[in-house]
């Protein structure tokens, strides 16, 4: 996982966020947020093949993590097999998702 800190910050995950990977990577993620104290993240997913439903747990974790300090958090880049498990699991409905990086910024900063 790569973040990149700025005005919106960008978690850039990296690999499958399955079951067995999925404690690790929410927590890191989640350390990462507080000791940077970021409030508007952007997940990007371009390098993520699959998530299962463990990895949607990571996402709406870090989704409520991010809102409990009244900031916002989207989702970037998925894959098509990535945005397949968001569409089925609904979690658009939930979380803005948006194709690139440069659109989730675009519309973050309006």
């Amino acid at each position: 996982m790569q973040f990149i800190s700025g005005e919106i910050s960008i978690l850039k995950f990296d690999g499958e966020i399955i079951f067995e990977k999925s404690n690790d990577i929410k927590n890191k993620a989640k350390e990462l947020l507080a000791a940077n104290q970021v409030d508007k993240v952007i997940i990007d997913l371009e390098n993520v093949p699959y998530l299962d439903s463990s990895g949607i747990g990571v996402v709406i974790s870090l989704f409520k993590n991010v809102r409990e300090r009244q900031g916002e958090l989207v989702v970037a880049a998925p894959t098509e097999k990535v945005e397949k498990v968001i569409r089925l699991t609904m979690l658009d409905q939930i979380i803005k998702v948006y194709a690139d990086v440069e659109e989730a910024k675009e519309s973050m900063l309006k």
